[in-house]
């Protein structure tokens, strides 16, 4: 199994997430969309989850679709590197820029 990074942006991305999904949906709906999005990491690192590539995006990127979020992230090596973790309706490109 290969060992699952986060950038600090998606880190950021996963505290956004939480805070909004618990204001709209409240917090049993928060913890099963982050467990989702963490089983989506989980499966990653293990080889088992799907992906897609992103080169249209960025170079070298992969995706994984998670409810209404995208996923993006680098295989290197032995590390799977969570890079941001965007929704579909945002401009994927621009806010892609701001993880490196």
């Amino acid at each position: 199994m290969k060992r699952c990074v986060f950038t600090p942006a998606a880190i950021q991305d996963l505290d956004g997430i939480w805070d909004y999904t618990i204001d709209k949906w409240g917090p049993a709906q928060a913890e099963r969309y982050l467990r989702m999005i963490q089983d989506t990491v989980v499966g990653l690192g293990a080889g088992t989850q799907r992906s897609l590539s992103a080169q249209d995006i960025r170079d070298g990127y992969r995706k994984a679709l998670v409810g209404m979020h995208v996923l993006f992230f680098r295989d290197v090596a032995d590390t799977v590197q969570i890079v941001r973790i965007l929704h579909q309706q945002m401009d994927l490109s621009a806010h892609l820029g701001e993880a490196e």
